[in-house]
């Protein structure tokens, strides 16, 4: 198995090989994409969205199993090429977003009671720890929040390739959106800095990771969930929000909604930490509730890691 290079290793020729001829594949087709009319383009990922639903069964059997889990019951096979079609849509919205022409309030808005509540929370001046999930599409909502004025960075995964992470600089970095990569020296201390500032800091907190974690349902399974937000959060006393796209507004862009997450009767330590960890994680669920077909976590199977056990 090839080392991860994101911990210090490096890989094997055969990998190296691999990896370079799918660089280069990524590298002509972004070249035709930024060519292309934006028209088209959606066209194309809407296409390969079928595509994927049509040749990858494995993935499809997984993507209707959570999709059952979550709503309850048996899912018609409509809904799970739904899902395709809407992870194809946020690939082609997110490389609109590469596009430095491209505002990110052409597509999505934000109502004036989710303004005043992110508002209100940075004027605390202890930071503001923003809570969010694969739901739609997430690049373009961190681009708005700076296009409206809120200064945010966001805690990410480095690609496996480092050169793809490149790629992701290229849609955040010219928007004003800082990542902070978790797994680079300083990580920690970058949090507390953008914290300390007043500034908001991101956290996906819907997919498994390799941090440490505790055990919660989402969206009807059990799955290790982060918990590194909901301690930053309660050592800092920093106010915490829960926001994703929603479903469209009036005029066909999708609606951001922020809400605020209550931790007045949260102290700093293991319980609390725990207790604020499992009430995200059920804010995300009526989040996800309420259009599970946009949620890429489908995609995921809930995976135990390093995690400490929690009841529900």
């Amino acid at each position: 198995m090839a080392e991860d290079v994101r911990e210090g290793g490096t890989w094997t020729p055969r990998q190296r090989l691999k990896n370079d001829a799918l660089h280069a594949l990524v590298r002509a087709a972004l070249a035709l994409v930024q060519r292309a009319p934006r028209g088209l383009v959606a066209t194309v990922c809407r296409g390969l969205g079928l595509v994927a639903w049509a040749v990858l069964a494995k993935e499809r059997g997984l993507v209707g199993a959570r999709l059952a889990a979550g709503l309850g019951q048996p899912v018609a096979p409509r809904r799970v090429r739904a899902v395709f079609l809407a992870a194809a849509d946020v690939l082609a919205d997110t490389l609109a977003l590469l596009d430095p022409r491209e505002r990110a309030g052409r597509a999505m808005t934000m109502d004036a009671a989710s303004h005043e509540v992110f508002r209100a929370a940075l004027a605390e001046g202890r930071g503001v720890v923003y809570i969010a999930a694969h739901l739609g599409p997430w690049e373009r909502m961190a681009a708005l929040l700076v296009e409206e004025g809120f200064p945010v960075a966001t805690v990410a995964r480095e690609s496996y390739d480092p050169r793809f992470t490149a790629l992701y600089e290229r849609i955040r970095a010219p928007r004003g959106v800082l990542s902070i990569y978790r797994a680079r020296p300083g990580a920690a201390t970058a949090i507390v800095r953008e914290l300390r500032a007043g500034r908001a800091v991101g956290f996906l907190l819907d997919l498994p990771s390799r941090v440490r974690s505790i055990r919660g349902v989402l969206f009807g399974a059990q799955q290790s969930i982060p918990v590194g937000a909901a301690r930053i959060a309660l050592a800092r006393g920093a106010a915490v929000v829960v926001g994703t796209p929603m479903s469209s507004a009036r005029d066909g862009r999708q609606q951001l909604l922020v809400e605020r997450v209550d931790t007045s009767d949260l102290a700093r330590g293991p319980d609390g930490e725990t207790r604020l960890t499992l009430r995200l994680a059920r804010a995300l669920e009526a989040r996800i509730e309420a259009r599970p077909e946009a949620w890429l976590g489908l995609f995921a199977p809930p995976s135990s890691g390093a995690i400490d056990d929690a009841a529900r």
